[in-house]
């Protein structure tokens, strides 16, 4: 009889341990999940819808001295060759197309690369005619109605965007 006690006795823990650890395990190293993935592609995002209309893209050279050539390609061309350089972009409040061409260009490059942010259109429109920026991007109908001026400071690069077409 005491036999029997522990024999139900150890198998009934052993069932108790397979269920509490046993069962998670096969759940989580399931091995037929992993097959299907490809281990060389890369991972693959779909990009916002690219706005249409005109944009004025805003680049402080001085702080892009090494770069600023591909930053001007990537911004007017979408080309994206390796940047080792961080952006700040900064749009107008206002302006929810500047935002939404800002939004697909952040998309564009590798996390954290260009940091977005808004702020007041007319303390936008000083710091860009002053160089006190980094980037900025303005609709061509709110930099109109601001009256921008970038060319008044040689260290900004004007750039212009065609936007609504797509690669």
């Amino acid at each position: 009889m005491k036999a029997v006690k522990i024999m139900v006795h150890i198998f009934l823990s052993l069932t108790a341990a397979f269920l509490l650890a046993g069962v998670p395990m096969l759940y989580v190293l399931d091995m037929s999940k992993g097959k299907d993935i490809d281990a060389v592609s890369g991972a693959s995002i779909k990009l916002p819808d690219k706005p249409s209309g005109d944009y004025i893209v805003l680049l402080n050279r001085s702080l892009h001295e090494d770069s600023v050539d591909d930053w001007i390609k990537f911004f007017r061309d979408g080309e994206l060759n390796v940047i080792f350089d961080d952006i700040s972009c900064i749009t107008a409040q206002s302006d929810a197309a500047a935002v939404q061409m800002a939004e697909r260009f952040q998309a564009q490059l590798p996390e954290n690369q260009m940091r977005l942010r808004t702020e007041n259109p007319t303390l936008l429109v000083s710091k860009a005619e002053n160089g006190c920026i980094d980037a900025a991007i303005f609709s061509k109908e709110m930099a109109d109605s601001l009256k921008l001026r970038p060319e008044t400071n040689k260290s900004i690069v004007c750039i212009s965007v065609k936007g609504g077409e797509d690669e």
